[in-house]
């Protein structure tokens, strides 16, 4: 339902176990290289625990797709097999035409004769136990008398459990000792820190097509971990509940609130605070009656941020990218000239409050707060004029447009020269700056521009010598715009205008390297217009 909102190609959080959205941490992809290496050297008996919903059975499939063709499969996922029957179900997964009424003994007589004939192929045979812990302890015992299969040298027949950690207390006994001296590797899949789930979540997503600033923080990551325990099966529960949360209230601000709903909404929510629990499938349910109609308007809310990511770099810093939620309403003033009413949100209360603008203005507008900026440290570091001029991304929250709410006075509307540069530099500033709302008044509402950096005001020298003299791309098709915030100012830079999503894209995979560095992504010309005029 969500996929489309958020640019999937498909759920990236289902808990049926799907091999193309493996994700190697916390540890898996090691225990994965350890099965393969364990089974190229004919390790006997393997065990692998974890608990429910820890990944087991995704870990299995893996292990059968990395296996080389010379590898035989078989694979028993119902444990509930008895001592009598499952050399016969073995019997029969590989394929032999074996008796009804034949003994133990001929059957066992038959498997060593195929294993015999696969060995003398040089290839190998490997018997998978899903759901260990709860195959009888005498039926473990004949698994075991096969893996005395052997010639001088090899093993004929490797046994793989995986099992919950009661498979660990079933082994413990005195009776099943015989099986536990013969497991020569053992391995456990530990739940996923918060910082593993922050990774798994964005994998995942990026995995699927989401393309744009990263959705999941840490700090949500956090309180995922909380709820799930670090469980694999449970994160992937709550993670698509959440982005359904999302998706109803048709924000693309994942936060807190939407754990605590998808959380109260799950089997293994009782551990959630109270009060949230009617607001997801409420939501939902509202949005089942009216979300169509909303869905199929797409171009009145929906916010295009679809972009490069750090999953073609994986070392790179998270993007605190906060997208513009801003909202024009029109009113009709006593006054004669026209009027408009900017309506922003406080993003730490939440609440809308309005400021008026005069739509007919001629000046660049900013919207500015009474609080002035906080001094900044960090600026763009320039390198002398015979080398490339590179611009450090900044990485504090960008693209911001907020008021302080118990300011309830009009804001200045204007543009204040820049003191720190020549004349000529202001100039051409102001006239860029003019020339892009010219360019933004008159662009088509349906089309995407690609952002392609964000700088302070603090660094305006640099960025306009680096437009100037150093930029890769076509000026004439660079938008510059002011952004106040309530503790500083900053520059944010458009590239060109796009009809459709698809040619946005493609424009974005042939930026030069240089201004990729800066994490460049597609924002939509109606939410510019909504926010920047």
């Amino acid at each position: 339902m969500y996929e489309q909102y958020f640019g999937l190609e498909r759920p990236p959080f289902k808990i049926t176990p799907d091999t193309s959205l493996f994700y190697d941490g916390g540890k898996r992809g090691d225990i994965l290289g350890a099965l393969v290496y364990a089974v190229d050297r004919g390790e006997g008996i393997v065990k692998v625990v974890g608990e429910v919903g820890s990944g087991k059975t995704m870990l299995c499939r893996m292990l059968q797709l990395k296996l080389p063709s010379s590898v035989e499969i078989i694979y028993i996922a119902n444990p509930s097999v008895s001592a009598q029957d499952i050399l016969f179900v073995i019997a029969h997964e590989l394929g032999l035409s074996v008796n009804k009424e034949a003994s133990k003994h001929e059957v066992m007589h038959q498997l060593q004769d195929y294993l015999l004939q696969r060995h003398m192929e040089d290839k190998q045979v490997v018997l998978f136990v899903e759901e260990a812990q709860g195959m009888p302890l005498d039926t473990l015992e004949e698994i075991r008398l096969l893996s005395n299969l052997e010639t001088d040298q090899n093993k004929l027949l490797q046994i793989i459990l995986f099992g919950q950690p009661e498979l660990d207390e079933n082994l413990a006994q005195k009776s099943i000792r015989q099986l536990r001296e013969r497991i020569t590797h053992n391995f456990e899949l530990s739940p996923l820190t918060p910082d593993e789930i922050h990774l798994y979540l964005n994998f995942r997503m990026r995995e699927v097509g989401y393309t744009g600033p990263e959705l999941i923080d840490l700090g949500l990551a956090r309180k995922i971990e909380v709820y799930s325990n670090g469980l694999l099966r449970r994160i992937n529960i709550i993670a698509d509940k959440i982005l359904l949360s999302a998706f109803a209230e048709g924000t693309h601000n994942l936060s807190p609130k939407h754990v605590v709903a998808a959380v109260n909404d799950s089997s293994f929510g009782s551990s959630a605070p109270k009060g949230a629990r009617p607001s997801l499938w409420i939501t939902a349910s509202m949005l089942l009656i009216a979300g169509f109609s909303l869905f199929y308007s797409q171009h009145y809310w929906l916010p295009v941020i679809i972009g490069q990511s750090g999953i073609d770099n994986p070392g790179s810093k998270d993007q605190n990218i906060v997208r513009i939620e801003a909202e024009i309403t029109e009113n009709k003033p006593q006054s004669v000239e026209p009027q408009s009413e900017i309506m922003v949100r406080n993003v730490e209360t939440g609440e809308d409050v309005s400021i008026p603008e005069k739509t007919e203005q001629p000046i660049i507008e900013s919207i500015t707060s009474n609080s002035k900026p906080e001094s900044e440290s960090v600026t763009p570091e320039v390198q002398d004029s015979d080398s490339k001029t590179e611009l450090s991304a900044v990485t504090e929250p960008a693209a911001i447009i907020q008021t302080d709410v118990a300011d309830k006075e009009q804001k200045t509307l204007s543009v204040v020269p820049s003191t720190d540069l020549t004349g000529d530099d202001n100039q051409w500033l102001n006239g860029r700056l003019l020339d892009s709302r010219n360019w933004l008044v008159g662009a088509d509402r349906d089309s995407v521009s690609i952002q392609v950096m964000v700088r302070r005001k603090s660094a305006t020298k640099d960025l306009v010598s680096y437009l100037r003299n150093e930029w890769p791309m076509d000026l004439d098709r660079t938008y510059l715009f002011e952004v106040k915030t309530k503790n500083q100012s900053m520059y944010r830079v458009f590239y060109s205008e796009f009809s459709s999503l698809a040619n946005g894209q493609s424009e974005l995979k042939r930026l030069p390297e240089s201004v990729k560095v800066n994490q460049p992504y597609l924002q939509s010309v109606y939410r510019m217009q909504e926010a920047l005029l």
